[in-house]
């Protein structure tokens, strides 16, 4: 789990810009090329992200971290489906992209791998997932029947931003409110030992399904993934990270940069955390 270099090392120009749904747009980044001299990698993962650089406070950019809808390899373009919820420099800019706009990003990566031996996925979030959740049931429709059923659950703010989704028969696609989210997926991966569950939403919300998975359970890592990919308390998260000094950036630096495996990483950082108050 250790971050890469902080620093893009790709550029690209958005090509177009459509709105998906009521609070999701599409940007397509094309011309992509690269700034350090290394190729853009084949994907691995459909539930890959990248950290881009959006423009901030005084035009300073700033890192947010985003989905990668769709590759599409024959013209080297990358699809991103950019949620507009709360404000900030990522809403944003979001919300004005333009074609011809320039984007600097990182090499994506993801971590969805579901074990040969699965029984059923089980794929749960907020409308932040949608993309994610969106990729992953796509590219497993290109690989022909076959594979254990998937089970799909989804928090919306609003229902006007539900999409159409790749299903097979015997899947099975629910919509929620957003207070209904951690508790399905409590339920519904407790049904199953030998499901794949992955879920990804708010950090606190991940947070609790985690433990559920990891401690209390005791399910194995390799059965389930879980991501955070925003803070409903940001600003003051932020300010309150900040304000625990250098003292604890060093500490966090030190678990990413360990020998350990990415969950105990995962745990002595939310332990470290724990101990300041920031969880």
């Amino acid at each position: 789990m250790t971050e890469p270099d902080d620093r893009p090392a790709f550029a690209g120009t958005v090509t177009a810009v459509a709105r998906v749904t009521p609070h999701m747009v599409r940007v397509v980044i094309g011309e992509v090329h690269s700034l350090d001299g290394q190729g853009l990698d084949a994907a691995q993962h459909p539930d890959e992200f990248f950290g881009l650089w959006v423009p901030g406070p005084d035009a300073l950019p700033l890192k947010r971290y985003y989905t990668v809808r769709e590759r599409r390899p024959e013209t080297g373009e990358l699809v991103v489906d950019l949620l507009l919820h709360g404000h900030g420099p990522a809403t944003e800019w979001a919300a004005r992209a333009a074609v011809g706009d320039t984007v600097l990003f990182e090499a994506p990566r993801g971590h969805y791998a579901p074990p040969a031996d699965t029984t059923r996925i089980l794929l749960c979030g907020d409308a932040t997932a949608l993309p994610a959740i969106g990729r992953i049931l796509d590219e497993r429709a290109l690989t022909g029947a076959g594979g254990p059923p998937v089970t799909v659950v989804i928090a919306l703010d609003d229902p006007t931003d539900r999409q159409e989704l790749t299903v097979r028969p015997g899947d099975d696609v629910r919509w929620c409110a957003p207070g209904d989210l951690v508790a399905e997926t409590r339920r519904l991966s407790a049904d199953d030992p030998d499901a794949y569950v992955w879920f990804s939403g708010e950090a606190s919300d991940m947070r609790t399904v985690r433990t559920t998975l990891r401690r209390e359970r005791r399910i194995p890592p390799h059965r389930w993934m879980t991501m955070g990919y925003w803070r409903r308390d940001s600003e003051r998260w932020i300010a309150r990270f900040e304000a625990a000094g250098p003292g604890l950036r060093d500490a966090i630096e030190e678990v990413f940069s360990s020998e350990a495996d990415d969950e105990e990483q995962t745990d002595r950082f939310e332990d470290l955390l724990a101990e300041k108050g920031l969880l």
